[in-house]
């Protein structure tokens, strides 16, 4: 049975991504500003996250995406409330 993609597994997969400690990795941050993922960066991340067992979301869901928790929502393919 596989399980669910939870916040922790986003935040091992940037930890891993960007060589940094999963639990400096906190919902507010900012991919862009904060974090330094460029364009690229998102794309190989994205790749990780599918990997561990999240899903890909939908182009036009990731252009309203800035921050670790908006991604792991799209991820999730929960809304954020």
């Amino acid at each position: 049975m596989k399980r669910h993609f939870e916040l922790n597994d986003l935040r091992d997969c940037i930890g891993a991504h960007l060589q940094r400690e999963p639990r400096e990795i906190t919902g507010q941050l900012r991919l862009v500003e904060d974090l330094g993922i460029d364009s690229l960066g998102m794309h190989a991340l994205l790749i990780d996250i599918e990997e561990a067992g999240g899903r890909i979301p939908s182009p036009e869901a990731l252009e309203r995406v800035t921050t670790v928790m908006e991604l792991y929502a799209a991820v999730a393919g929960s809304k954020l409330p």
